[in-house]
C-alpha cells in the first residue's frame, strides 16, 4: 500500500463541501443599519450654502451699522451747520463800524452836565488840566489830565462815581500841549455841535495839539453805529466819519 500525497484540507473527490448556513429572512432585516448601509454624509453643497448665508448676513449687518452710522453722522454734521448758521456772527465787512460790536447797549451820554460832573469827580484825585474823556463798556468813564509840563494822568470813575488813578505818565521830550481843556463851557459846546450834526450818545471827547482841529467827538448813534466828528476852534463841524 503506498504513501498517499493529498493535502489533507482539500476534500476527497465526491465528498461534499459543508456550506455557511444562510441568516433567516427575520435576522436580515433586523439587522442595523450601519451594518446593511454606511452613514449618508451630509452635503457638501448645503454646508457651503449655510456657511455663505451666514457670512452673506454678517456682511448685511456690518454695511447696515455703517450705513446706520453714516447717517448719524450726517445728523449731527446738519445740526452743526444749523446752528453754526443760528449762532453765525457777522464780520466786520457786514457791521455798519467796526467799533459797534464792543458797544455796550447803553453806552455814553447826551447829557453835557453828566460829562462835567465825571470830570470834576476825577480832578479830585489828578493834577493837570481835563484834555479827554471816554466811555467803557461797563459804564465807568476814564479822564486823561495833562500838566503844563506834559506829564499825563488818567483816571477811572466808576458808575458810582469812585475816582481811581490808574496811571501816570512822564512827559516826553516831543509832547505838545493841547489848544484847550474840556472846562464845562467847553463841553456844553462839544455836545451841542455833535448831536446837532448826528443823534446820538457822546462816548468820547479829546482836545489835542492839531490847531486846525482841536476838537475829537464821538457820538454812538442809536443804530450801533460810532461817528468820529473833528471840530474847529469855534466849534464847527470839519468831518464826520463811521469808526471802521
Amino acid at each position: 500500500m503506498s504513501e498517499s500525497t493529498r493535502d489533507p484540507q482539500i476534500p476527497a473527490a465526491g465528498t461534499a463541501v459543508p456550506t455557511e448556513p444562510a441568516l433567516p429572512a427575520d435576522s436580515a432585516a433586523s439587522a442595523p443599519a450601519s451594518a446593511t448601509a454606511p452613514d449618508r454624509k451630509r452635503p457638501r453643497t448645503r454646508t457651503l450654502l449655510i456657511a455663505g448665508g451666514a457670512v452673506l448676513g454678517g456682511l448685511l449687518l456690518a454695511g447696515g451699522g455703517v450705513a446706520a452710522g453714516a447717517a448719524i453722522a450726517d445728523a449731527f454734521e446738519d445740526d452743526d451747520d444749523d446752528r453754526a448758521v443760528v449762532g453765525a456772527t457777522t464780520s466786520d465787512d457786514d457791521r455798519t463800524g467796526g467799533s459797534a460790536g464792543t458797544a455796550a447797549p447803553d453806552m455814553g451820554t447826551d447829557s453835557a452836565a453828566e460829562l462835567s460832573d465825571l470830570i470834576a469827580a476825577a480832578a479830585e484825585v489828578a493834577d493837570g488840566d481835563p484834555v479827554a474823556i471816554d466811555a467803557e463798556r461797563d459804564g465807568s468813564w476814564d479822564v486823561e489830565f495833562r500838566t503844563s509840563a506834559g506829564d499825563e494822568t488818567e483816571v477811572r470813575v466808576s458808575p458810582d462815581g469812585q475816582a481811581t488813578v490808574i496811571s501816570t505818565d512822564t512827559a516826553d521830550d516831543d509832547d505838545k500841549a493841547p489848544q484847550g481843556v474840556l472846562d464845562p463851557a467847553t463841553v456844553d459846546a462839544l455836545v451841542a455841535a455833535a448831536l446837532g450834526e448826528t443823534e446820538g450818545r457822546i462816548t468820547d471827547l479829546e482836545v489835542d495839539d492839531d490847531a486846525t482841529s482841536p476838537y475829537d467827538v464821538t457820538v454812538l448813534t442809536d443804530d450801533a453805529r460810532f461817528i468820529d466828528l473833528n471840530l474847529d476852534a469855534d466849534f464847527a463841524v470839519l468831518t464826520a466819519d463811521v469808526d471802521d
